[in-house]
């Protein structure tokens, strides 16, 4: 790699696990499609309990796992490919995730889950 700086934004600011998903313009925009709000603080272990909270549903390690994943690919794509997804396509991106995990759920659940999944659009 050429520079080891933030994939989203020309900053100048080294790009670190923490950097990436937590204090990020762009994961703290992401997030916030998901009307989500990331402790300006916290660690990995805050942020993930403070989102959990607001999520308030047993489903909530899958919207910040799927979340992760999804702000993970856009910087890759904006590593490798030199593309930046706009907010709006990682947030379809995490809803086609969040479409997959769904087709998982066990039968038990999957009204519960569905209704989960409409309040996240």
């Amino acid at each position: 790699m050429d520079s080891y700086n933030c994939a989203f934004y020309i900053s100048g600011q080294e790009e670190s696990v923490h950097h990436l998903f937590w204090e990020c313009t762009y994961a703290q925009q992401c997030w916030g499609t998901l009307d989500l709000q990331i402790l300006q603080d916290g660690d990995t272990t805050q942020n993930t309990q403070a989102l959990r909270v607001q999520l308030r549903s047993q489903f909530s390690m899958i919207a910040i796992i799927l979340m992760s994943w999804t702000i993970w690919k856009a910087r890759n794509e904006a590593t490798f490919n030199n593309r930046l997804m706009s907010i709006q396509e990682c947030k379809r991106a995490f809803l086609n995730e969040l479409t997959k995990v769904s087709y998982r759920v066990k039968t038990g659940l999957s009204l519960l889950f569905d209704q989960w999944c409409q309040n996240l659009q």
